[in-house]
């Protein structure tokens, strides 16, 4: 059935609707579950071709997320960094204070 087919279900009674709607529930769950078992499976799949673990590509992902989260960065120090949230970090604050702008450490 496409998404655009309209079922008729008034001719359906409270009990065959109620029936109907628990197997659509259940169906619905199952459906979940078998699409993030396959999407496991290209996971695994590509791991392998990448001669690597599951493991190790979501370890990878951690890291690139954190850089892509980082907003602003410590010239005289690439090491520290702030995401933009939370209290400034003490180099940050000193460095606005000296008279830098925020701007000046955007990444």
């Amino acid at each position: 059935m496409n998404k655009q087919m309209k079922v008729d279900l008034t001719s359906f009674d409270v009990d065959e609707l109620q029936a109907i709607t628990e197997n659509a529930k259940k169906l619905i769950v199952e459906k979940q579950q078998q699409r993030l078992l396959d999407a496991y499976q290209k996971f695994e799949d590509i791991a392998e071709k990448c001669n690597s673990t599951i493991d190790e590509i979501l370890q990878a992902g951690e890291e690139l997320e954190k850089e892509r989260s980082i907003k602003y960065r410590n010239p005289k120090n690439p090491e520290e960094t702030w995401i933009g949230r939370g209290r400034k970090p003490t180099w940050l604050v000193d460095a606005i204070e000296s008279g830098k702008s925020l701007e000046d450490f955007a990444v």
